[in-house]
């Protein structure tokens, strides 16, 4: 595809969000609980382009991670559907108005998601999209071709069998580089690029067109001289659990060097016990080679390995400690190093808690709280449902505009509506 044959395929979107922000919150809807009937009609479809798929990436030596992304499990797709259903029974995000002189909440227009496997990430952002009148264009990696066109054909069929604009869900065609499309800021609005966190950045870096990279892995968790270490290990096992993308996975973390006293090396080797793969800085190295010395029935089989790759993320089993003196020192040291986009504190202390609060630049900061995402997840105290993409970090361009969690709000904007006080309705 040509340059302006890829201006011409981004204007078709672009003239297509036009026409969707005509059309009906309950048409919308409608769309989004046929949808979800099709692709239970053709799951079997689905599934077995996606064994073709991974089979042929085992041959095109895809790493072991991206595999198990691309992996599209009858429960992970049936996930997906099941947020489409939840997206077309939650209120419309465009009906928020705030008094005469106030702000309307409008959709983007074209949202661009580029990604790495995750053929049920297309689904979920797909029905985001629509449901605040946003067109998406997916641009998924080669691994995960037959997937992704077996879905984009469901998905064709179902805009045109409702009457919708058929590039209101679009998937790039095949040869077009990414380079390309990340530059066409005429009428591409907004980028997320989901994956590692190399490919991440590199389209983060690239883009023209305003960004909204997803973060994951390389939470920090503080465990502070007052907290408490069973809650601390339930806290770490349980950020790990998200299937198939822990997103807010403890990988770090920082330690008041009292606990070096207090109980330290018996809990780091439950960790082990748990599967973790224990790194650490040379105070937590040292002292653990000495806890080891002195037990004999200890069951971990390495001390913990030196390790300076604080800033970047594991994405594995691995679990790094660093020893500090206050909570000062975990504070810089938390801001130098974690991907800002959630963070955890253990403690007692309300003094403690409101200056790790007020210091930590990060875009969520769990307090004495599990941190576990869920892209489907019940919000406060009246059982509501909050469908969300993943998170954002404060540390990257565009947080600004899109902190925390990236939910339906998160897709679109606002324009103001002022009117004068003297205005009066004319014949």
């Amino acid at each position: 595809m040509s340059p302006e044959d890829l201006t011409g395929f981004i204007y078709k979107s672009h003239a297509a969000a036009l026409q969707l922000t005509q059309i009906s919150t309950r048409d919308r809807d409608n769309l989004l609980l046929e949808l979800t009937e099709r692709l239970k009609k053709h799951k079997n479809e689905i599934l077995e382009a996606n064994t073709l798929d991974l089979e042929a990436s085992r041959e095109m030596a895809v790493p072991d991670l991206v595999l198990e992304w691309l992996k599209l499990t009858p429960e992970r797709l049936n996930f997906a559907i099941e947020c489409l259903k939840q997206l077309a029974s939650l209120p419309d995000p465009l009906t928020l108005h705030v008094g005469i002189n106030g702000y309307q909440r409008v959709p983007l227009g074209v949202v661009a998601l580029i990604y790495e496997g995750f053929p049920q990430l297309a689904l979920i952002a797909a029905g985001m999209c629509i449901k605040v009148g946003n067109v998406i264009i997916l641009k998924g990696g080669n691994e995960g071709c037959h997937t992704q066109e077996a879905i984009a054909n469901i998905m064709r069929d179902v805009l045109i069998d409702q009457d919708f604009p058929e590039s209101c869900i679009a998937s790039v065609p095949r040869g077009v580089a990414l380079k390309e499309l990340i530059v066409q800021e005429k009428y591409l609005r907004l980028v997320i690029p989901y994956g590692r966190p190399s490919f991440v950045q590199q389209i983060t870096k690239q883009a023209t067109v305003s960004a909204l990279p997803i973060a994951m892995g390389n939470c920090y968790l503080y465990l502070s001289a007052t907290a408490k270490l069973d809650f601390a290990k339930s806290i770490i096992l349980n950020s790990r659990k998200g299937d198939p993308d822990a997103i807010n996975a403890i990988e770090k973390v920082v330690i008041h060097q009292s606990w070096l006293e207090q109980g330290l090396g018996d809990w780091l080797c439950d960790l082990r016990k748990q599967g973790l793969v224990l790194r650490g800085c040379p105070t937590t190295t040292s002292y653990f080679r000495q806890f080891i010395e002195e037990r004999s029935d200890n069951p971990i089989s390495h001390a913990i390995e030196s390790e300076d790759s604080w800033g970047h993320s594991y994405l594995d089993e691995t679990l790094g400690i660093k020893i500090v003196n206050d909570t000062d020192e975990a504070i810089s040291w938390i801001n130098q190093y974690s991907s800002g986009h959630a963070d955890v504190l253990l403690t007692d202390s309300l003094s403690e808690r409101d200056r790790f609060v007020s210091r930590i630049n990060s875009s969520t900061i769990f307090v004495n709280a599990h941190s576990r995402f869920s892209r489907c997840a019940k919000s406060g105290d009246n059982g509501s449902i909050k469908i969300a993409l993943g998170m954002s970090s404060l540390k990257t361009r565009g947080a600004s505009r899109y902190p925390g969690i990236i939910d339906i709000y998160a897709l679109t904007t606002t324009k103001q509506v002022l009117t004068t006080s003297s205005w009066t309705s004319q014949p």
